[in-house]
């Protein structure tokens, strides 16, 4: 990576590590009615979801201020995501014990907050439900896509997430959390991979604080 190149903060990174993960709460007079026929699709996107065991893929993240990074993401539900960002970066984030750990080697930082508080914490559900305590407050289509707007009723900070799946077969291609101060961060993925074994050691989290920081984090 060129060294005048700006690298993007994570998403769950120091620039807002809790004001990211906390916010989903909309106010309800920004929230948009749902139209005919999207109870449909809503059931056919969560049984997408729930038919997801783990998932693979790279990811680029990029924030509305131009900054840019890549890594690498691995998803297996219930409960568990890494990412692992490319160098120069150190960073990881594990998600684990219903937990999210936040891991800054370079300044040999470790951040930790419940994943209950995450933006992305439904899709680690047992069960993913796009209602309860989740709401869908938006369903778009667009060349081929779908965008849902989704909020988590009762937080106290105010933003969102948009997800993006393609319409037809459904996959999973991107998604944005806006937080409170309406910045921006948007992951997309590729090389999109369902199914396949992932290493249960991958979330295992020992920490660096009290076991010392392993080589080449």
């Amino acid at each position: 990576m060129a060294r005048n190149r700006r690298v993007c903060e994570p998403f769950f990174g120091r620039r807002g590590f809790v004001l990211a993960l906390a916010a989903l709460a909309v106010s309800k007079r920004a929230l948009a009615a749902l139209a005919p026929g999207d109870e449909e699709l809503l059931r056919r996107i969560e049984a997408y979801f729930n038919g997801i065991t783990t998932l693979e893929a790279r990811f680029t993240q990029l924030s509305e201020d131009g900054r840019m990074a890549t890594g690498r993401l691995w998803l297996s539900r219930p409960g568990r995501l890494r990412l692992d960002y490319d160098p120069p970066s150190r960073v990881k984030l594990i998600a684990t014990d219903w937990r999210v750990i936040f891991i800054d080697a370079a300044v040999k930082q470790v951040n930790t907050l419940p994943l209950s508080q995450t933006p992305l914490s439904f899709l680690l559900d047992r069960e993913v439900k796009l209602k309860g305590d989740i709401e869908v407050v938006e369903v778009r289509r667009r060349a081929g896509e779908i965008a849902l707007t989704v909020i988590r009723a009762g937080a106290p900070e105010q933003g969102r997430v948009v997800i993006v799946l393609a319409e037809r077969p459904l996959e999973l291609r991107r998604w944005s959390i806006t937080d409170a101060q309406g910045f921006t961060t948007t992951i997309l993925l590729d090389e999109l991979q369902l199914g396949r074994p992932v290493d249960p050691a991958l979330f295992r989290f020992h920490d660096p604080e009290i076991f010392g920081w392993p080589e080449g984090w």
